[in-house]
C-alpha cells in the first residue's frame, strides 16, 4: 500500500488508514511514528468505540518532549493494509498531538514501512515469513 504524505498547514506527515473494532469498524487516519514505541489513541476514540478506556492496564508513555502521561492499554481487533489482527493499543486523555499516533508495537512487526520523505510517499508491505 502507498500513501501519499497529508499536508498540514504545510507539513508533510505520513498519516496512514487504521480501522479499529469496537460497535462497528471505524477507520482513523494516524501519524506513522517510528520513535513511538505504543500506538496511542486519543480517550475520545475509545469511548466512541465503546470501550470503557480506565478499564485497561494503566502505564505511562514518554512523550517527544520528555514528559510523561497516562495510557490505558486495550487489546483491539485492527484492520490494516487489508489485513485483521489483534493490536494492543493505548488510549490517553493527555495525548497532545493534534492527530492519533500509530507505533511499532504490534505494526511495524508485522509490516514493512518504507518512508520516501524526497517524494512524500509511504510504502507499506506486509513482511513475508
Amino acid at each position: 500500500m502507498d500513501v501519499e504524505y497529508t499536508n498540514i498547514r504545510d507539513n508533510y506527515l505520513p498519516l496512514v488508514p487504521v480501522e479499529l473494532m469496537g460497535k462497528k469498524w471505524l477507520e482513523f487516519r494516524v501519524f506513522a511514528d517510528t520513535g513511538a514505541n505504543r500506538s496511542i489513541f486519543h480517550s475520545d476514540v475509545g469511548y466512541i468505540l465503546g470501550i470503557s478506556v480506565e478499564t485497561g492496564k494503566k502505564t505511562e508513555a514518554m512523550t517527544a518532549e520528555g514528559s510523561f502521561i497516562t495510557v490505558y492499554l486495550h487489546t483491539i481487533h485492527v484492520r490494516f493494509c487489508g489485513k485483521e489482527f489483534e493490536a494492543l493499543i493505548g488510549f490517553s486523555k493527555r495525548l497532545g498531538a493534534e492527530f492519533n499516533v500509530l507505533g511499532r508495537k504490534d505494526f511495524f512487526e508485522k509490516f514493512v514501512f518504507c518512508f520516501d520523505d524526497y517524494n512524500k510517499i509511504l510504502s507499506i508491505n506486509e513482511i513475508s515469513k
